[in-house]
């Protein structure tokens, strides 16, 4: 079993609702418990290159732990884009998220802080 992350407002155009591949419909942020036959159902889809290569969806296999009291580190500005945001969907700390917030500049960050904010505010985290 394995989890899919999907992220529909990098794809393009950006979206907010779910994305269907075939009989597969995915719902925003993370999606348990997908069988390894669906997964696999996925990677062969003629779609699923181009999600993947936007960052649009993300497949986290079982053998991946996450660490809810792993070290966050105390800025996001020395991190690129692509770092900050795994960051930021790994923090489970709402005031982290909003101390980072307060200093970052960069729009592209503070969309994802503000979806993680929102994500576990509404319980879908």
């Amino acid at each position: 079993m394995a989890t899919i992350i999907l992220r529909p407002e990098k794809s393009f155009p950006p979206r907010n609702g779910p994305v269907c591949f075939d009989t597969l419909t995915l719902r925003p942020g993370s999606n348990l418990n997908i069988s390894d036959g669906t997964v696999e159902q996925l990677r062969s889809h003629p779609d699923f290159p181009q999600y993947e290569r936007w960052g649009v969806i993300e497949i986290i296999s079982p053998k991946t732990e996450i660490n809810p009291n792993a070290p966050q580190p105390s800025e996001l500005s020395t991190m690129n884009v692509d770092e900050a945001e795994k960051v930021i969907e790994s923090c489970p700390d709402i005031a982290k998220l909003e101390g980072w917030l307060t200093n970052e500049s960069r729009v592209t960050v503070r969309r994802a802080i503000n979806r993680r904010i929102t994500a576990i505010k509404g319980g879908n985290e």
